[in-house]
C-alpha cells in the first residue's frame, strides 16, 4: 500500500502550516489528504484549501485562485520539496499546457494506490456501514503501462483549429480552455496509434480543406487504426484525393462524419464525386472492429462509446463473468449495454442477455454485433433508463444478474426499482464515486455490497473507475 512519506521540517509553518504572503495571492503549504476526485487537500487550514495535482508529503508554493466562505482553491506555482519516492519526471513536454495528463509526475503505481485509499475512504463516509459490513477490496487492475512505455488510450479525441492556414494547431485543449495545444506527439496513446498520429498532424495540416474539421477521433482496431474526421463543412475535391491516397497507402481507415451527421468512408465519398449524398453509415467495405474478449469482435463507430483502455477493459470483463458466476439456466440483465461490451461476453456462460440502453443506435449496434458473432442468445432493448415506469414495461424475469455500467451521472432511477426484479448479484461498474455512492444509498437494507475493486482506467489522470459487487443478505 501506498506509505505517505512526510517532508523534513525546512521551517516553522504555523499551526496550519501555511505561510501567507503580504499580497495574501501566494502561500507556502502542503496538503493533508487526497480526496476521491484526487485533488490535495490542506484540511488543517479554515476555510479548507483545495489544490489538484497535490499530495500529501510535498511541499508547495501555491497560488489562490478563489477565495469562498468554505473552501479555497489554488495551484501549484512550484514545489519546494518533493516526495522521496512518489515524485517523477514528466515524461510529456506539454504537460504543463495540455489538459490531458495532470498527475503525470507522479508514479503511476503510486497514485493508483493513493486514489483508492482516498475512494475508500470517501465510500466509507459516503454509504451506510450496514451496506458495507462484508465488503472486501481486492487489488487494483492495473493499466498495462511501464517505464517508458506510457500508452494506453486506444481512442482519443483530438482538437484542430484552423482558422489561420499557415498556423494550424492540432493537439487537446488546455484545462478548462478553449485554447488548443499544439501537439506533435502523445505519449499516452496506445503503440500503434502513435506513428498515425504523428502522420495524421503532418497530413491534416497541408490539406486544403482544414478549416472544415470541427474535430477529429483517433482508434485503435483489432486490424487496423481508423480516423474519423467530424466536419462543420464539406471537404473539397483535392482534400478528398489526398485522404484517399492516405488511407490506400498507410492502410488506417478514413472516415468522414458530414454535417448531416452521416458517417462516410473517404473512397466512397471520392466515389460519389466528394458529395456526401451517399448511404448514410456507408463507413466501409469491411467492417471495423475491437476485440475484447476471446472470440468476440465488436463492430463500432467513431461516435460509438467504448472503453479506451483496452487492458483494463479486458480485465474487467474477466472480473465480471468470475464475480457474476453465472450458469447455464441464469438470465444476465445488461443495463446501459453500449454495443455489447459485456452482453456478448458473457453469453456463452448464461440462458440469454438482455441488454439494454437509451441510446437506439447503440441498440443497433449491439444486435448487429450479436449477428457478426453469430450469438444468438442475446437481445437488446431500448429504453429511457432514467424513466421510473421503466418497471412495469421491461420484460425482465425474476431472479436475473444485472450489470449496470451507466455514464457519469449514474443510475438513480433504475437503482431506486432495481429490487422489483429480484437480482441475485449487481455489478455495478463507476466512474464518478459520488453518483455511485447516491445510487447505493437507495438501495433497499437488504442489499450489500460484498466486493470492491479500483480500475486504473485514466492512469496520469485525477480520473478513477471502480467496480462493485452488491447482493442481497
Amino acid at each position: 500500500m501506498v506509505q505517505f512519506f512526510k517532508a523534513k521540517k525546512q521551517s516553522p509553518l504555523g499551526k496550519n502550516r501555511v505561510q501567507e504572503q503580504s499580497c495574501h495571492e501566494t502561500i507556502e503549504m502542503s496538503v493533508d489528504v487526497i480526496d476521491h476526485n484526487a485533488n490535495g487537500i490542506l484540511l488543517s487550514h479554515q476555510p479548507i484549501i483545495v489544490v489538484p495535482a497535490s499530495i500529501p508529503g510535498e511541499l508547495y508554493r501555491v497560488s489562490i485562485l478563489s477565495k469562498k466562505q468554505k473552501v479555497w482553491h489554488g495551484k501549484i506555482v512550484k514545489v519546494l520539496q518533493g516526495h522521496e519516492s512518489a515524485r517523477v519526471k514528466a515524461f510529456c513536454p506539454y504537460v504543463n499546457e495540455c489538459g490531458g495528463c495532470s498527475h503525470q509526475a507522479f508514479d503511476a503505481d503510486y497514485l493508483i494506490e493513493a486514489k483508492q485509499i482516498s475512494l475508500q475512504s470517501y465510500l466509507n463516509k459516503a454509504i451506510a456501514s450496514t451496506k458495507l459490513e462484508r465488503c472486501e477490496w481486492e487489488e487494483v487492475i492495473k493499466s498495462d503501462i511501464a517505464d517508458n512505455r506510457y500508452g494506453y488510450r486506444r481512442r482519443a479525441r483530438i482538437a484542430i483549429d484552423a482558422r489561420n492556414s499557415n498556423e494550424i494547431k492540432i493537439g487537446f485543449r488546455q484545462e478548462k480552455s478553449n485554447k488548443i495545444v499544439d501537439i506533435p506527439r502523445c505519449a499516452v496513446l496506445a503503440e500503434s496509434l502513435q506513428s498515425v498520429y504523428e502522420r495524421l498532424v503532418t497530413i491534416i495540416k497541408r490539406l486544403p480543406s482544414a478549416s472544415s474539421i470541427g474535430h477529429i477521433t483517433l482508434t485503435e482496431g483489432a486490424q487496423r487504426a481508423q480516423v474519423c474526421l467530424h466536419l462543420t463543412k464539406s471537404l473539397n475535391a483535392e482534400s478528398v484525393q489526398i485522404l484517399a491516397l492516405e488511407q490506400a497507402s498507410s492502410g488506417t481507415q478514413y472516415v468522414i462524419e458530414s454535417p448531416a451527421s452521416k458517417l462516410i468512408n473517404i473512397t466512397a465519398l471520392r466515389s460519389s464525386g466528394g458529395s456526401s449524398d451517399v448511404a448514410t453509415n456507408s463507413v466501409s467495405n469491411s467492417v471495423f472492429t475491437i476485440s475484447d474478449s476471446p472470440g468476440v469482435n465488436l463492430a463500432i463507430t467513431a461516435n460509438n462509446f467504448i472503453q479506451i483502455n483496452q487492458h483494463v477493459n479486458q480485465q474487467m470483463l474477466t472480473l465480471a463473468k468470475d464475480w457474476l458466476n453465472p450458469t447455464s439456466e441464469d438470465y444476465v440483465v445488461d443495463l446501459f449495454s453500449g454495443v455489447g461490451n459485456f452482453s456478448l461476453a458473457l453469453a456463452p456462460y448464461c440462458k440469454q442477455v438482455i441488454g439494454v440502453e437509451g441510446v437506439p443506435e447503440m441498440v443497433q449496434q449491439a444486435a448487429a454485433n450479436a449477428q457478426l458473432n453469430g450469438i444468438k442468445n442475446c437481445r437488446f432493448e431500448h429504453y429511457d433508463l432514467n424513466d421510473l415506469a421503466l418497471k412495469a414495461t421491461l420484460n425482465i424475469p425474476q431472479g436475473a444478474l444485472f450489470i449496470v455500467d451507466p455514464s457519469r451521472a449514474g443510475a438513480l432511477a433504475i437503482m431506486k426499482v432495481i429490487s422489483v426484479f429480484k437480482p441475485q448479484k449487481i455489478l455495478y461498474v463507476s466512474c464518478n464515486p459520488t453518483s455511485f455512492a447516491r445510487d447505493i444509498d437507495v438501495l433497499p437494507s437488504k442489499f450489500e455490497i460484498t466486493k470492491m475493486r479500483a480500475l486504473d482506467m485514466f492512469p496520469f489522470t485525477k480520473h478513477i473507475e471502480m467496480v462493485a459487487l452488491i447482493s442481497s443478505k
